[in-house]
């Protein structure tokens, strides 16, 4: 798993340097490909980033946020609706602490940040791309 994760790395940043788009963060394609055969998973992390944003949104009209704040902003309220939604989901405390909806827990938020500033379809354009990227790799190199 930590060679897939350095691996993503280094493709997310080639691609970042090549194109200036980011595909989700440096990090984020890397867990994605990881989670590639899960797709339920993938698609709740989506979704909560896309909520994430939303909140931002509405957050943005009485608040001031930008920079680092409005970062953090992105990270807790990622975590704070993974955890809802997963308590949600898993009523049984048991399930709740050790079955997971998405996908770590900062990457929807890290998902979010970045579909705010470069779009939704940028961005989840290029995590495709990139994601894929990984996979393939992974699996020339027999991983």
């Amino acid at each position: 798993m930590s060679e897939l994760l350095i691996l993503g790395l280094l493709i997310s940043l080639i691609y970042t340097e090549a194109t200036g788009i980011s595909p989700g963060g440096i990090i984020v394609p890397a867990y994605f490909a990881i989670y590639f055969n899960d797709p339920y998973r993938i698609m709740s992390t989506l979704a909560i980033s896309i909520i994430c944003v939303l909140f931002i949104k509405l957050i943005s009209r009485f608040t001031i946020l930008y920079g680092r704040r409005k970062f953090a902003v992105y990270i807790i309220l990622g975590i704070v609706i993974k955890i809802l939604v997963s308590y949600i989901a898993f009523d049984n405390m048991f399930a709740f602490y050790h079955l997971s909806l998405t996908i770590g827990y900062l990457i929807p938020g890290l998902l979010g940040s970045q579909i705010e500033k470069q779009g939704l379809l940028t961005t989840l354009s290029s995590l495709g791309i990139v994601t894929l990227l990984i996979h393939l790799s992974s699996i020339m190199i027999g991983g």
